[in-house]
């Protein structure tokens, strides 16, 4: 999400792979944007005004966020192979049966069912 809303050269193929599709995050899936969008600032790639349009947009985005109550032993299940975190996604992927779409190189490659655009 961070390389589509900083139009990342990515962007556009994400775009495209995006199009069409239901968007299901982890709930605490702002945190990690906001936290994203933080460091690029911090390192001067974007303007504190750029982020606080950025997260306008993401707040605006069409995403169905799920609570992380029901992710949680599926991560824990996963801490061997997967970073805590990534294994949200990984488990909401798993009980959605839905593509884990990422450009997040570490998280596709622990994850061989991983679509990246």
């Amino acid at each position: 999400m961070v390389d589509l809303l900083t139009g990342q050269n990515t962007a556009e193929r994400i775009r495209l792979r995006l199009q069409d599709t239901v968007l299901h995050v982890p709930a605490h899936f702002d945190a990690e944007v906001l936290s994203a969008l933080g460091r690029l600032c911090r390192a001067g790639q974007l303007t504190d005004a750029d982020v606080s349009e950025l997260l306008t947009t993401l707040r605006r985005a069409p995403l169905a966020r799920h609570h992380l109550p029901g992710l949680v032993e599926g991560a824990w299940s996963r801490r061997n192979t997967q970073r805590l975190v990534d294994g949200l996604y990984v488990e909401l992927a798993e009980q959605l049966r839905a593509p884990l779409i990422t450009t997040d190189s570490r998280l596709a490659s622990g994850y061989p069912r991983a679509d990246v655009p």
